[in-house]
């Protein structure tokens, strides 16, 4: 396996030597290769990523001024409702103000109508009663 006739391992040893040069150099090659691969699928990839960003400018915005709409029909309906509720506040206090005036009408019309009850006959006596018993006996 040697070539030298003392059978010593020097001359493998220096071609290894001699040749690991060249074997870097392969190396280096193959990894320079390589990465120009990479590189290129790199800006494949990042040239389709950009076409999607670029695809997804006028959805977002579209959908952005459709955002800044609904915030103004928030708003919108937002202060009409304060304005329904204050209005329906002032007219539930006037409400309640007649209601509370009427309170005291009220009760004196009870009062008359118990007074007037009392002054009405007995339907049972008097002039209705014989009424009554005179039309309704056969």
């Amino acid at each position: 396996m040697t070539d030298d006739p003392s059978g010593s391992p020097a001359p493998q040893i220096l071609r290894r030597a001699l040749l690991a040069p060249l074997r870097v150099a392969e190396n280096i090659e193959t990894i320079a290769s390589a990465l120009l691969a990479l590189q290129r699928d790199a800006r494949e990839r990042l040239a389709s990523v950009d076409e999607a960003v670029s695809a997804l400018g006028a959805p977002l915005e579209r959908l952005d001024r459709r955002v800044a709409q609904l915030q103004e029909l928030e708003q919108a309906v937002t202060e009409q409702t304060d304005a329904i509720r204050d209005d329906l506040n002032t007219r539930m206090l006037a409400l309640e103000q007649e209601v509370r005036g009427m309170h005291e009408p009220i009760e004196q019309m009870a009062r008359d109508l118990a007074t007037a009850v009392k002054l009405l006959p007995n339907p049972s006596d008097g002039p209705i009663a014989r009424l009554k018993d005179t039309l309704t006996s056969s």
